[in-house]
């Protein structure tokens, strides 16, 4: 797989909660901060939490690497969809989103991520090792799934009843 290709992974679980006790989660940075090993949490910083074209700098962590991201919230129906695009929101580092969808028992919840077509440490990565382009990919988007994962995880333990 090549950048161009526009890189994605997504990992969907059912959830025995309503769609907008999960949505609530979905939207709290201080929340969705605790869950995975990358995001760390972040603040909104222009516009009203949640809602679409509001942005929020998120705090990202990978071993002994920290940095910033900022990102504008580019899908948002509430208890359904909510998005964001990292970087410009026109040619974005990425774009991640969550998709409930109420089923017996509880909620279907997908969370999805495109990477690209911006430019970010992953692209440099590759300019610096074009040879490697698909190893570093792979690397990146299993790094990403196993994040993903856990933060589902962390949004069951969070909204489920014990």
């Amino acid at each position: 797989m090549k950048m161009s290709d526009l890189p994605s992974v997504s990992v969907e679980t059912t959830i025995a909660a309503e769609p907008g006790a999960i949505y609530a989660v979905v939207v709290d940075l201080d929340a969705m901060g605790g869950f995975g090993t990358e995001f760390q949490g972040g603040r909104w910083v222009r516009g009203r939490p949640g809602e679409l074209g509001s942005t929020f700098v998120g705090d990202q962590r990978s071993g002994d690497r920290e940095w910033q991201t900022t990102a504008t919230v580019v899908v948002c129906e509430p208890d359904r969809r909510f998005g964001w695009a990292v970087g410009d929101p026109e040619e974005p580092l990425a774009r991640w989103t969550f998709t409930l969808r109420r089923v017996p028992g509880g909620t279907e919840v997908r969370y999805d991520t495109v990477l690209g077509p911006g430019e970010s440490g992953l692209t440099k990565a590759i300019a610096a090792r074009p040879e490697a382009e698909e190893h570093i990919i792979d690397k990146r988007l299993a790094h990403l799934q196993e994040n993903m994962v856990k933060t589902l995880e962390g949004i069951r333990n969070r909204v489920e009843p014990s």
